[in-house]
């Protein structure tokens, strides 16, 4: 899942966050991109749990929401996933 962390502003960020996170699950995925400001995080643990770590190490967190559209060929027409369109 991707988050939207801050303040992300060099490789100690980095380093803190993929260990942080790490440390709950050691296998977990971690990608830290500092230009955009997002964590992406693929582990055992959930939402409330990133966002949690997370705070604990001095950033804020909020799962990303994404502007792309879910279903681009939808009757509805790009940028509508159709589904409140019978």
């Amino acid at each position: 899942m991707k988050y939207n962390v801050s303040p992300l502003t060099c490789g100690r960020c980095v380093r803190r966050i993929t260990g942080a996170l790490q440390a709950i699950d050691s296998a977990a995925r971690v990608d830290v991109d500092l230009a955009a400001g997002t964590v992406e995080a693929e582990g055992f643990f959930d939402v409330g749990t990133v966002v949690a770590t997370l705070a604990a190490n001095g950033y804020e967190a909020a799962p990303a929401v994404s502007s792309e559209p879910t279903n681009t060929d939808s009757p509805a027409g790009a940028g509508c996933c159709g589904t409140c369109h019978a």
